[in-house]
């Protein structure tokens, strides 16, 4: 085979079944994959288990809580094929996915592969990422780094999709050459954030051909109810010592500034937050969103993070070598202004 598939924790703990079953429903049998889950609840392991007596596949289990990248880097380095699809846990695939990932690359001659990211639930619906675009904004003599998902939020029926040229790949699904990633030296894991950034920016100072395949679907089911355990990881994977970490680390290797507000307070804090009301609508009502933010979230969210923190003493983030300055400052040169309206 050429490609083997690498699904890893996105947000949730138990969306991981459903995701495979849907996986395993859309790929040959001899397709090799590869999961790796880090202190999943009982039920969720449980459900593996029974899995694997249908499909077998590769479970790479930890004991404590894994940021996405830390669980990338793990899936990838057991896999030996030309190609690595790297997949979060709550993706459905349509048929024929892969094989229109593989057959793209080929045709194209890619070293990386974006497919047509929907959002749902409906799946294959609506359009969440069409491929993506990076640009960087020149204010007194500093660079304000963006990117721009193309057709975001448009209904995929009838929609003008685009062609192949494309900068950015959106990790919730993502075809790789494995000598690629081997070249960048894996993925860097002090990002929680913004990690579809720095694998652009790290393609595009490495020559790589990024493109977006329009035939190959999946839908990223972003809608649906967390459930307590899940929350826990949410707040983990999303909490603002992390993501605050991840913009340090992106803006120091890039010699950037990106939108700290906006990725740190008008997302990841909204995204923590909603994630909470969906888990615990009663006490949203009862207390107010103030309040619920305040001794629901922010306390659940200080607990997990102290709790993981123990139980992860001693691990030290794999960070890929940084490229020139030259070459950084180059490569962001040459990103185009946003374009206006």
């Amino acid at each position: 085979m050429r490609t083997t598939v690498v699904v890893v924790p996105r947000e949730r703990f138990t969306s991981l079944p459903e995701s495979l079953s849907s996986l395993f429903r859309t790929v040959p049998d001899d397709v090799p994959v590869v999961v790796v889950e880090g202190a999943s609840p009982a039920r969720t392991r449980s459900a593996l288990v029974a899995l694997a007596r249908e499909r077998p596949f590769t479970l790479l289990s930890l004991p404590y809580m894994l940021k996405p990248n830390e669980a990338r880097n793990r899936g990838v380095a057991v896999a030996s094929t030309e190609f690595v699809v790297i997949a979060d846990n709550d993706i459905e695939y349509e048929r024929g996915w892969l094989a229109a990932l593989e057959q793209h690359a080929l045709e194209h001659g890619s070293d990386a592969v974006a497919p047509l990211t929907c959002i749902g639930p409906p799946v294959a619906t609506t359009i969440h990422h069409a491929g993506g675009l990076l640009e960087a904004s020149r204010v007194n003599g500093h660079v304000e780094l963006s990117e721009r998902h193309r057709l975001m939020d448009v209904p995929l029926a009838g929609a003008a999709l685009p062609e192949v040229e494309n900068q950015v790949c959106e990790f919730h699904c993502m075809l790789a050459r494995r000598s690629l990633l081997d070249e960048l030296g894996g993925l860097d894991e002090r990002l929680v954030t913004r990690e579809q950034i720095d694998f652009a920016l790290r393609s595009l100072t490495a020559g790589a051909k990024v493109t977006f395949a329009r035939e190959a679907v999946v839908t990223y089911m972003a809608g649906n109810r967390f459930d307590a355990v899940d929350l826990q990881y949410h707040l983990f994977r999303w909490s603002d010592r992390f993501v605050v970490e991840s913009l340090d680390a992106l803006e120091s290797t890039w010699n950037v500034n990106l939108d700290r507000d906006l990725y740190r307070f008008s997302w990841a804090a909204k995204h923590r937050l909603r994630a909470a009301e969906t888990t615990y609508p009663r006490r949203r009502r009862l207390l107010g969103k103030e309040r619920f933010r305040r001794w629901v979230v922010s306390r659940l969210e200080e607990r997990v993070v102290s709790e993981q923190t123990r139980a992860r003493e001693g691990l030290v983030p794999a960070v890929p070598p940084a490229p020139s300055r030259d070459r950084v400052d180059e490569v962001v040169s040459g990103l185009p202004e946003p374009v206006k309206g």
